[in-house]
């Protein structure tokens, strides 16, 4: 399925068990709502699959606004400090980027659905409680610049399960000598399911009979 910008993940779980009244219905991965793309859902006995889809590298492409951060480190959150942008080029970016490829450790973010003693972070930072996270290891197989221009990074990236691409984009940053947020995420992949071969809901609804 395409899930487009604005709707949860679950929000696109509901619409698909109303279009085929599947009892059972899930999707392998997440993505945030302000991200769009690949999203892999199962209905019936199929959603026994969904854990191995999880487990698949994901590709994305990712457009970082340097100099400002959020408190989501998206364009959803609120600004919560600024900093000059160095004299970079795009040289500079591209050895950056490069810098983060292969294994590496991060830290998921407070606003995620991750779980800690029982509690989504998201709810805990909603109440502005902010509590210690272990850090995850993850894996970037690649990643490259596609544009740089004025304040503003698009990159893209193949990683593994867990890699929280609005942190990575704010590390980039602060490799950069800056801050920075995501304005805007597509995921293009999930192992060999592509984005161009997926269908929105519109569609769905309508080759349904």
């Amino acid at each position: 399925m395409y899930k487009p910008v604005g709707l949860t993940s679950f929000g696109v779980v509901k619409a698909v068990r109303k279009i085929t009244r599947e009892k059972k219905v899930g999707h392998g991965g997440t993505l945030d709502p302000f991200a769009d793309g690949v999203l892999v859902i199962g209905t019936g006995a199929d959603t026994k699959n969904l854990s191995n889809i999880t487990m698949m590298d994901k590709s994305y492409i990712a457009k970082l606004k340097l100099g400002m951060t959020t408190d989501t480190l998206d364009v959803e959150g609120k600004i919560t400090s600024e900093l000059k942008i160095p004299n970079i080029s795009s040289n500079d970016l591209v050895n950056i980027l490069k810098e983060f490829e292969g294994h590496s450790y991060q830290i998921p973010p407070m606003y995620s659905a991750k779980k800690v003693n029982g509690r989504r972070l998201y709810q805990l930072a909603r109440k502005n409680i902010t509590v210690p996270r272990d850090p995850v290891k993850i894996y970037v197989s690649k990643i490259d610049l596609l544009e740089y221009r004025g304040d503003e990074v698009t990159f893209s990236v193949t990683c593994s399960k867990g890699t929280y691409v609005r942190v990575l984009g704010s590390d980039i940053a602060k490799k950069a000598g800056t801050v920075g947020y995501l304005i805007s995420l597509r995921r293009v992949s999930i192992g060999n399911y592509e984005i161009k071969d997926s269908i929105d809901i519109d569609s769905l609804r309508k080759s349904w009979k």
